[in-house]
């Protein structure tokens, strides 16, 4: 499922991402009015990152953006899932059209789920960024792979509220890196043209972005480039 597809994801139902009722036929089972389809489709764009680390977007965090995230996150939602995966694998066709990412289909591409804590996953029913993650990675192809080298320890706050300092201080504390994994990126990108891209669901200060690409860095593991589905 292409994000240019979207427009025809539609169900008689209301929509997940702005609660609109739409009456257009079902198709897949997914609760996506036309709007909120066309608004997830746009070209996504380069926002600012930190240090050097190209940082892509599907679009700034509100309207249709706002709602898929909500209703993968706060409301369980399976469909909102689906769809958070099919626009970060937009944005994903996009960065490897810029050049800064290999073709899946040419070269390895390992997608790193930023890290979140077990209880919120648990809550959550499962990561959302590494099921999201997952959809992306199977419309690219078999030369896609994820890979989930870190957690934050149950000790982590809740970044929701929290400053840019602040943020940079949780994840330096918190974040928990799986040796295992990465050791499992690692070879995967010992293919020629390989690269690795951090994807996560909502980047605010870019403090996640920062710590995670830092720590893995300090593990051997270069980041190439970092994917969100909405920047804030």
């Amino acid at each position: 499922m292409r994000v240019g597809e979207l427009a025809g994801l539609v169900w008689r139902d209301d929509c997940l991402a702005c609660g609109r009722v739409d009456a257009s036929p079902a198709v897949e089972g997914l609760s996506l009015c036309r709007g909120c389809a066309a608004d997830l489709r746009r070209v996504p764009s380069r926002v600012p990152g930190p240090g050097k680390l190209p940082v892509f977007t599907a679009g700034m965090y509100g309207g249709a953006h706002r709602g898929v995230v909500l209703a993968a996150k706060e409301q369980r939602r399976a469909d909102a899932v689906r769809v958070a995966g099919a626009v970060m694998a937009g944005v994903l066709r996009h960065v490897v059209a810029e050049g800064l990412l290999p073709d899946p289909r040419l070269a390895p591409l390992v997608l790193l789920p930023a890290p979140t804590t077990r209880r919120a996953a648990k809550d959550r029913g499962g990561c959302v960024v590494r099921r999201a993650a997952d959809v992306a990675c199977a419309e690219l192809g078999e030369g896609c792979h994820v890979v989930s080298a870190a957690t934050m320890a149950p000790s982590s706050r809740d970044s929701v509220g929290l400053g840019r300092g602040e943020r940079a201080a949780n994840i330096a504390v918190n974040l928990r890196i799986d040796p295992g994994s990465v050791r499992r990126a690692a070879r995967i990108l010992r293919a020629t043209g390989a690269a690795a891209c951090i994807v996560d669901d909502v980047s605010t200060t870019g403090a996640t972005l920062s710590g995670f690409a830092a720590a893995l860095a300090a593990h051997g593991l270069t980041v190439d480039a970092a994917v969100v589905v909405a920047q804030a």
